[in-house]
């Protein structure tokens, strides 16, 4: 493949995992893995002093696609959560859903058999379970809605830790950090102040980030090589306790049954998006 071809293809990559991990559902690193690039990536990160200078071109073209992926998407899902909320969030829904089994396909050694859980594997699995669904019920108990945001110290403090939130969830596949940032009630304020372009919100969320990566890396890295069954068994976990944490959250928003036809329609609609965006970077990753 030519130079400017493999670079082009790394940008378009890189646009629609950015586009996609802005979406509540979808985890851009699921969507790195399904393209072939996600070990690659973590490495470059976790070992960057060295990597940045035999890998650069493909650590900036595949960030400025996912930039433009990224702000091409916050407009759109700001608008969307505004005026049709009931429905966004339920195509949200059905999006997580769409990720579940490539989730669950990451957790097995060899595809071709049925290995037996450790307690180890087992422990892993519940703690994801219990660390999305301790959000959810969070969130059903202070009644959902969005954290009030300023332009002030605090608010910049709080994005800061959305941005380390973001970063995480950026480099653990099945996590999406919007499904996260909804749990907590910062999703709209996070697609505002990217559409905004409010710098005193978007520049600790960049700090916060890049920092987070960082030390995530490495971490990730080292997990996924020593202990690679249950790391990805508590990433499902995780997945699925998204899933029903984001399902109760969203359940509060219904008032009437167009809402509830809405959200059937919607979770149905994000479902088949979701297994596209999959099966799209699996064609990737086989042809290239």
């Amino acid at each position: 493949m030519k130079s400017w071809t493999k670079r082009l293809n790394e940008f378009i990559v890189g646009i629609l995992i950015g586009i996609a991990a802005m979406f509540p559902g979808i985890s851009g690193a699921v969507l790195a893995v399904c393209f072939g690039i996600y070990e690659r990536l973590i490495v470059d990160i976790a070992e960057l002093r060295t990597k940045v200078r035999e890998d650069w071109k493909f650590l900036v073209v595949l960030a400025l696609g996912l930039l433009a992926g990224v702000f091409l998407s916050a407009k759109l899902l700001s608008d969307l959560m505004d005026t049709y909320r009931v429905i966004a969030l339920f195509l949200f829904v059905g999006l997580i859903a769409g990720q579940v089994p490539t989730v669950y396909y990451m957790t097995r050694k060899n595809p071709h058999t049925h290995e037996p859980l450790t307690g180890y594997n087992w422990a892993a699995l519940i703690a994801g379970l219990l660390i999305m669904g301790s959000m959810g019920v969070l969130s059903l108990h202070t009644g959902g809605g969005d954290y009030p945001i300023a332009d002030d110290a605090v608010s910049a403090f709080i994005m800061f830790l959305v941005g380390i939130i973001c970063a995480v969830s950026a480099l653990a596949p099945g996590i999406s950090h919007s499904t996260i940032l909804i749990v907590i009630g910062m999703l709209n304020p996070f697609y505002s102040a990217i559409a905004e372009g409010d710098l005193v919100l978007v520049l600790p969320m960049l700090i916060g980030f890049v920092a987070g990566a960082l030390l995530f890396a490495k971490f990730m890295k080292m997990v996924l090589r020593d202990h690679n069954r249950s790391t990805t068994l508590m990433i499902f976990g995780l997945t699925l306790g998204s899933l029903i944490s984001l399902t109760l959250t969203s359940a509060l928003e219904i008032v009437s049954t167009a809402d509830i036809l809405g959200a059937v329609l919607a979770c149905v609609v994000g479902a088949v998006v979701s297994l596209w965006f999959v099966r799209l970077g699996l064609k990737y990753d086989i042809e290239k």
